[in-house]
């Protein structure tokens, strides 16, 4: 038998259950470094099944934003202005997002074997360009850096809207 890793967030109307396996982590929208903003940043969406009244109630992909500096130095979580992770959430749900967050950043196999895919397929990209060339090789070096994410060494900051 093979068994899953889960979280479960209880909020007041719903439990929400984060099953980790690949199909329910996605990566995107990855921006570079550019003069007026010192930072790179990705989308990171989470899928999770919902489950009301002991009924399950459907699947919903939700999002978070997660912002570096060149040198790893911080790593900033970011609320989306669509589909966040955080909305409609309470302090205390808030808090065990924040958890699953932390998890899957730093512990989580399958998101460490997600970001070590996407590394090998920029290294198998056909470029045409000197500009592209960069852009791959920078990506690339931000990717492998997040494998080694550990939370001994690297503050998470939530930036959340009020």
């Amino acid at each position: 038998m093979n068994l899953l890793e889960s979280k479960v967030i209880q909020t007041k109307l719903e439990k929400e259950i984060f099953i980790d396996q690949s199909s329910n982590i996605e990566i995107k929208i990855f921006q570079f470094l550019e003069k007026d903003i010192p930072y790179y940043e990705f989308m990171l969406g989470l899928e999770f099944l919902r489950i009301r009244e002991n009924e399950f109630y459907g699947a919903e992909k939700k999002y978070f934003g997660i912002r570096f500096t060149d040198n790893m130095q911080s790593l900033i979580v970011f609320e989306p202005d669509k589909h966040s992770i955080f909305a409609t959430k309470n302090e205390e749900e808030k808090k065990a997002v924040t958890e699953l967050i932390m998890y899957v950043l730093t512990k989580s196999s399958i998101f460490k074997e997600l970001v070590s895919t996407m590394v090998n397929n920029l290294q198998h990209e056909n470029v045409v360009c000197e500009k592209e060339d960069n852009e791959v090789d920078t990506k690339q070096v931000h990717l492998e850096k997040l494998l080694n994410v550990m939370i001994e060494n690297v503050k998470f900051h939530i930036e959340m809207k009020d």
